[in-house]
């Protein structure tokens, strides 16, 4: 009975350390990139998007910013993204999941604290949409 407790304590943060990123709202290619139009994304919230890409969920986010600007970003950072956790929305701020770092989803920059940020992503605005290129999102995979 004894080492049934600390097998089993090992078996539950193994699991907890290798589970799958989620899933978000599914985007797919369009003439060779994402295209999201700016009407959904412009609304001061944060919006998680997934792209699958070689068999992976390279997952991602959208915000604009208190001065309507538009951030892409994926969902996750260069410390936590091993744990595939991702991040949060908690009231107004975004949240990592794994150490539970908030960043205020209405601030222009995102002040990188130790190693913990959302990893920025390129992205550009092509008339009414956002756009996201294939070679940046297809990069991202090795993060997920």
């Amino acid at each position: 009975m004894r080492g049934v407790i600390p097998t089993l304590l090992l078996a539950l943060a193994l699991g907890a350390c290798s589970q799958s990123p989620p899933i978000h709202e599914i985007v797919r290619l369009a003439g060779g990139s994402i295209r999201i139009p700016r009407e959904a994304i412009a609304d001061g919230e944060v919006h998680f998007y997934t792209f699958e890409h070689d068999g992976k969920n390279v997952n991602f986010l959208v915000r604009s910013d208190g001065d309507g600007t538009i951030h892409t970003h994926l969902d996750a950072c260069y410390a936590c993204y091993r744990y595939k956790r991702g991040f949060v929305v908690e009231g107004s701020n975004l949240v990592c999941i794994a150490c539970r770092l908030e960043y205020a989803v209405s601030d222009e920059v995102w002040d990188y604290i130790g190693a913990c940020a959302p990893i920025s992503i390129h992205s550009s605005i092509d008339g009414d949409q956002l756009v996201i290129d294939r070679s940046v999102i297809e990069r991202a995979a090795r993060y997920f």
